[in-house]
């Protein structure tokens, strides 16, 4: 598979439903924790992407002052 499962699709996965079952899990309660996993891995993945954005403009930044520098030095 060249992609994770989205939630409906885990929800209804037999295999997934066989292992839910053996462990007394019902469905609302594991919609529920898939939905929550969800958001969370979903907040972090922004959280990750402006962390990155950061770093790129201070990166930019940085590489603007050293070539202002190098100009100067000429």
């Amino acid at each position: 598979m060249d992609r994770d499962l989205t939630v409906s699709e885990v929800l209804v996965d037999p295999l997934i439903a066989q292992l839910r079952k053996a462990d007394l899990i019902g469905n609302a309660a594991f919609a529920q924790l898939m939905e929550s996993a969800a958001r969370v891995h979903a907040r972090k993945a922004i959280d990750h992407l402006g962390e990155e954005r950061a770093d790129a403009f201070y990166c930019a930044i940085e590489a603007a002052n050293r070539a202002a520098a190098e100009t100067c030095v000429r």
